[in-house]
Formats: structure tokens, C-alpha cells, sequence
């Protein structure tokens, strides 16, 4: 009895080994080992993106400028919002591998990469990451999974420079009072990353630093505004016309007190136009593109890596304009009406002849320049 139980168990296995394979006997293979990930029962491979929400600009942007490739790719591609609670994106991630996705494009990556990864290559799904740095920050889980032929790579802004430049703007204009606004540390390494170059910046120059970190982000505006009136200049991890704004107008320091602003909204122009805005920071649609490159060619059997194998990092620049004609070239060149690229440009980065060496180099030249020599103005 027990020998027939046995037979019975084999017999099982190698019909589901057949079926994972195809029925083939050479069966897919992760991408770095020569094979591809199978598409979805419709022929059709299918990414997920997650999103800290999906209601902001921001988020607009990067859909519609991935959509651009996905499109032409024949990639079907659905949203999900991470949100705030690291659990909620590790159920994304869980949800789109039940489903039967090929791909996840992760805007949220923080320090739950490693979870996602297993996740992912438990249901044979690749992953890549746009925006937020893992590779440079600590406790990330990084060196974990850079060889996972499941990670794809990822493509990210040098906050410290953008922030950086942002805040000795605003010393060099004299500020002797700054709050720093945003979302308390710890929630994202990238929003960390720009709070804790500008706090460098502004320390060193002798700047009084007000803590004005919340997830109610116009209740800490507001709170901090109250309580100092003398305050010239507010820097801010994340979007801050819908935030900030307001607070501004009604203690009357709206012209007042200078003030950036990531990933700006519809609003944003006629908040610089009017002053109550000094330096917006867009463009992250950009390099969310090239991460969807990396993926697709994961997905598709082509994953590109450095030269010690371990998958892509790649630096991009944001656009940071201080000016209102800026922002109008930016928008006019790089926004969900405008993606930054098109499938033309980038479908010499697909496939077995694309490098990951050529593409860090086109996508390094991004700028305010880059785009206004592709559009010919």
C-alpha cells in the first residue's frame, strides 16, 4: 500500500513539473539563465504598478508615460496604492501574483524589498523599482536581493543634490528660520534622503531647523506656522500646494517665506506665478520609463545586469525649476500630456542586443536640456 501511495506521489510530480514547464521537459527559466518568464493565459504579460496613491499628478505622470511603452509592447498594466502601511503593498504585490502578472513596477519599494522579492519569485513574477533608492540607503535589504534574478534593477533621483540645492538656494537668500515638512522619518528612504541633506545644509550654515514632520501634513504646516511666525523659509519632502499653501495665505506669509515643492500638482504654476511657491522638483515620470524597460526585458528573457551580474542601478536627475518659464518647459515636455520619451527613442534598449551600459548612459543625459534637444527647441 504504502509503495502504491508512493508511485501515486511521483506520478503527481512530475505532472505538475510538466505543467509548470509547458510540457515542454526544458521548462522556462528566471532571466539571466537564458529563458522567460511564460506570459498570462491570454498571451499577454501583465505588470503591476504600485503607487503611493493614485489621485496626485505625480502619479498621472508616471501611468501615462508608461502606459506610452506598455502600449506599444502589448503590456496590459494595472494600479494599486501602497499607501502608508508597508502591509498594504506586500498584499499588492501578493494580489498581482495570484492574478497571474508577469511584472511589478514598484514606486514604494522602502525597506520591505526583500519580502517583495520572495514574494515575486514564488509566483516566478519580476520586479524593478522607480523613484525611491534602495541600493544607497542602509537597512533596505539591498546586498539581499541585487542578485535575485527575480529583481530587475532599479532607476532612481539623487535626492541629496536636488535637496541640497534646493536648501543653499534658500541660505544663500538669507533664511535664519526653516521647518522642515513632510512625513516622519522612517516611511520612506527617499522623502529620509531629502530631509536629511537639506537639514545638513541648513545645520551648517547656522539655520534654526523646526521639526514639522506628520502625516497630516497640513495640520503640521499649519501647527508650525502658528507657533512661528518668524519663520522665512519651509523645506518639504513631498507636495506642498495642496498642503502648504493655505497655512501661507491666511498668516498672511504667503510672498513671505520661500518654499519647494515635489512632484507639484495641477495648481502648481499659478502658485509660482504668484510667488507663494519658489522651486518645484517633476520629472520622476522619466526615469519611471527606463525602470519598465528593465523590467520588460526581465519579464521577456533579456535581464540586463552590471558587469558583476547583480541587476541595474541606475541615477537620474529630476528637473528642479525656479522659475515659472521652467516649469512651463518642463511640463510642456515631460508630463502625462508630454510623456519625456517615446517608444522610438527607447526601443533600441530592448532585447538581447541592449545593454545595461548604454542604457544608464542615455538615460544619465536627462535634463531640462535633454528634452528640449529630442523636441528640437
Amino acid at each position: 500500500m504504502k509503495k502504491i501511495i508512493a508511485l501515486i506521489t511521483v506520478l503527481a510530480m512530475c505532472v505538475g513539473i510538466l505543467a509548470a514547464c509547458g510540457g515542454s521537459g526544458g521548462g522556462d527559466k528566471p532571466a539571466g539563465s537564458g529563458g522567460a518568464t511564460p506570459a498570462a493565459a491570454d498571451g499577454q504579460l501583465k505588470v503591476g504598478i504600485i503607487l503611493y496613491d493614485d489621485s496626485g499628478q505625480w502619479a498621472k505622470d508616471i501611468v501615462a508615460s508608461v502606459k506610452v511603452l506598455a502600449d506599444a509592447l502589448g503590456v496590459k498594466i494595472e494600479t494599486a496604492i501602497g499607501g502608508t502601511d508597508p502591509s498594504v503593498t506586500k498584499e499588492d504585490v501578493q494580489n498581482f501574483g495570484a492574478a497571474g502578472y508577469n511584472g511589478i513596477l514598484n514606486l514604494h519599494p522602502g525597506t520591505i524589498m526583500p519580502e517583495l522579492v520572495d514574494i515575486c519569485e514564488q509566483y516566478g513574477m519580476y520586479i524593478a523599482t522607480s523613484n525611491d533608492p534602495i541600493s544607497t540607503r542602509e537597512n533596505t535589504g539591498y546586498d539581499e536581493i541585487k542578485d535575485n534574478p527575480y529583481f530587475a534593477g532599479e532607476v532612481w533621483e539623487d535626492e541629496t543634490v536636488t535637496a541640497s540645492a534646493i536648501a543653499q538656494d534658500m541660505v544663500d537668500h538669507g533664511v535664519k528660520t526653516v521647518a522642515l515638512h513632510g512625513f516622519p522619518f522612517g516611511l520612506s528612504s527617499q522623502m529620509d534622503l531629502r530631509l536629511e541633506a537639506a537639514e545638513k545644509v541648513f545645520t551648517e550654515a547656522g539655520v534654526t531647523v523646526l521639526p514639522a514632520q506628520s502625516f497630516d501634513k497640513a495640520g503640521a504646516a499649519k501647527d508650525v506656522i502658528d507657533q512661528h511666525p518668524e519663520i522665512d523659509a519651509i523645506f518639504s519632502s513631498v507636495e506642498t500646494v495642496s498642503t502648504v499653501y493655505q497655512p501661507l495665505n491666511d498668516a498672511g506669509l504667503a510672498d513671505k517665506v520661500l518654499l519647494n515643492c515635489y512632484e507639484p500638482g495641477e495648481d502648481a504654476l499659478d502658485a509660482f506665478k504668484d510667488g507663494t511657491v519658489n522651486y518645484l522638483v517633476t520629472g520622476t515620470c522619466a526615469d519611471s520609463m527606463i525602470a519598465f524597460l528593465l523590467l520588460y526585458n526581465a519579464m521577456t528573457g533579456n535581464r540586463l545586469s552590471q558587469a558583476d551580474g547583480s541587476a541595474p542601478s541606475i541615477q537620474m536627475s529630476y528637473l528642479l525649476c525656479k522659475t515659472p518659464e521652467e516649469y512651463e518647459d518642463a511640463v510642456s515636455l515631460c508630463s502625462a500630456a508630454n510623456p519625456p520619451y517615446t517608444y522610438e527613442e527607447l526601443k533600441q534598449f530592448i532585447g538581447p542586443d541592449a545593454t545595461f551600459d548604454a542604457l544608464k548612459e542615455y538615460a544619465q543625459k536627462f535634463s531640462l536640456e535633454d528634452l528640449k534637444a529630442r523636441a528640437g527647441k
